[in-house]
């Protein structure tokens, strides 16, 4: 292992922690749990957090960076392996998530998912983390399996959370990374990087039908106490950490994460969000290479191109300029300021076309029949749409990745000049347009989401913006210490008590998160002295 590529960490004290003693209080209940329940001792702990968003949603799959940070709530897992069961037992604090049995099969084989005969459970997602580690271990360490014909351990887990589950705050990619980090120390992987982590994960929920892209996963595993990440994508997947400006000796930067209570669950609702997202961007990436007589990589979720593919292709194809190395930031702002003037000429997207396409239009521009186009788009993942919305969803990716590159540039000239005043403004103008794009370009945020967002405006925030994947979720608010407190009360009263009148302080509590940047998974050391 490189400096450049270190391995997930085994911490042998919880002072890595912004909350050591809770964090102790859940390991030790965990652990009485597991005790009482398949009496017996665990022996080791897994953990991964999850992760806000700041800035660069529903890009990640294109392959353009994010700005994204690990927070504190996360997911803990206490095990056991059982080399001589093929038995795997799930329980979790939550009732809400009911014990889980199933049998790993007998062959050495790695497990499937039927996501259309198979009851789906939350057992389903810790399928996920045995389908990749497994296929991980083979590749790696293919002598603890006896190349393939001996089977994986038993194994016996007890979950955690504290993510919000359909709050936007990656739930699912924390339990699938803590899942996959259990079932690899259960079979004896010695340490894996992060770099490897974030590789196998990245495809984790596919196996569930949901399509999404790395930023979840590597914000989850890259996390750093005090620093937010830039994930890349190109030429890597990788999570550089930074720090953000200081804004005075008496106040600092805040972020405050509010979950709308209003869950979307990625699984149900994918066909008509999620995975239509991912299909609409693959076309449009598609259509616009059509119009330019380019041919781009099948890099995307559903074998089309991606937008990135296109944006690199138009310039090295058809301006024959270098390929943007994804490092400069000037460059990549100048490249898709031009491509947002680009796809408004009236030969790229015409008036009607801007409003949408149907299946027939759509297959009649790239040239091939509507039983061509089905067999192409329609069919990787289940969908369901009137019209496809694809000048809407590409103006949205190019737009939202200049963002990302424009907060970056932001962050640079603040951090070099202490400016840190300045940056509040400049970026929380920047996370006000995103929002405006999330709601009317990608069309991802509702009414309510709006409403929160416009009264944290008035009430401290300097920038609200729908964070994940949207349709419900959370909002994160860029405000400072000293406006913190007020922000809080304005939600509280505003909108929270008003929305639901019987709501407790133990739901409030819950439901809105002052989180610092925190420690990305991790494996936490069984030591008598301090659990």
């Amino acid at each position: 292992m490189t400096i450049e590529d270190p391995i997930v960490p085994t911490f042998e004290s919880l002072s890595f922690s912004s909350n050591p003693q809770l964090l102790e209080s859940r390991i030790k209940k965990l652990i009485e749990k597991f005790t009482i329940n398949f009496k017996d001792e665990p022996e080791f702990i897994s953990r991964s957090p999850g992760r806000v968003n700041l800035i660069g949603d529903h890009i990640d799959y294109n392959f353009f960076p994010v700005l994204p940070m690990a927070i504190d709530v996360d997911v803990i897992g206490v095990g056991k392996s059982y080399p001589d069961s093929l038995e795997v037992q799930l329980i979790n604090t939550d009732e809400a998530f009911t014990p889980q049995t199933f049998v790993l099969p007998a062959d050495g084989s790695v497990i499937e998912i039927d996501s259309e005969n198979e009851s789906f459970s939350w057992a389903s997602y810790f399928k996920c983390g045995l389908i990749v580690a497994h296929k991980y271990i083979l590749e790696n360490h293919a002598h603890l399996l006896d190349s393939g014909k001996k089977p994986l351990n038993g194994l016996k887990v007890a979950f955690d959370g504290t993510v919000p589950t359909g709050g936007g705050l990656s739930s699912s990619a924390a339990f699938c990374v803590a899942s996959t980090l259990a079932i690899l120390k259960a079979n004896n992987v010695p340490q894996i990087s992060k770099k490897d982590l974030t590789r196998i994960t990245v495809v984790c929920e596919h196996y569930v039908g949901v399509n999404t892209g790395g930023m979840d996963q590597c914000a989850s595993i890259y996390g750093e106490a005090s620093k937010a990440l830039l994930v890349k994508f190109k030429p890597n997947l990788i999570g550089v950490p930074f720090k953000f400006p200081s804004i005075s000796d008496s106040e600092e930067l805040a972020f405050l994460i509010t979950n709308s209570l209003q869950k979307s669950n990625k699984h149900e609702t994918a066909p008509i969000h999620y995975n239509l997202r991912v299909v609409e961007m693959g076309i449009g990436a598609d259509l616009l290479a059509h119009k330019f007589g380019l041919t781009l990589p099948k890099d995307s979720n559903i074998k089309s191109g991606s937008l990135r593919g296109f944006l690199d292709s138009y310039y090295t194809d058809v301006l024959h300029e270098k390929p943007w190395d994804g490092n400069d930031v000037d460059v990549g702002v100048a490249r898709l300021e031009q491509v947002l003037k680009l796809i408004e000429k009236p030969e790229i997207f015409t008036a009607e076309e801007k409003v949408g396409f149907s299946v027939d239009h759509a297959s009649q521009v790239l040239g091939i029949t509507s039983q061509q186009f089905t067999e192409t788009y329609l069919t990787k993942v289940p969908v369901r749409f009137e019209v496809l919305k694809l000048y809407q969803r590409v103006k949205h990716v190019y737009a939202e990745s200049l963002k990302v590159l424009q907060s970056l540039r932001e962050l640079e000239k603040a951090n070099a000049n202490n400016e840190g005043e300045k940056f509040l403004t400049a970026f929380g103008k920047i996370m006000n347009e995103s929002q405006t794009s999330l709601d009317e370009l990608n069309n991802s945020s509702n009414e309510k989401l709006n409403e929160i967002c416009a009264i944290a405006l008035a009430n401290g925030s300097y920038g609200s913006r729908i964070t994940g994947a949207g349709w419900g979720g959370s909002i994160v608010h860029l405000t400072t210490t000293k406006k913190l407190p007020g922000l809080i009360e304005a939600l509280t009263e505003k909108y929270y008590k008003a929305e639901f009148p019987g709501i407790t302080e133990e739901e409030l509590k819950e439901a809105i998160v002052d989180s610092k940047p925190a420690t990305g998974s991790c494996y936490i050391k069984i030591d008598g002295k301090w659990l």
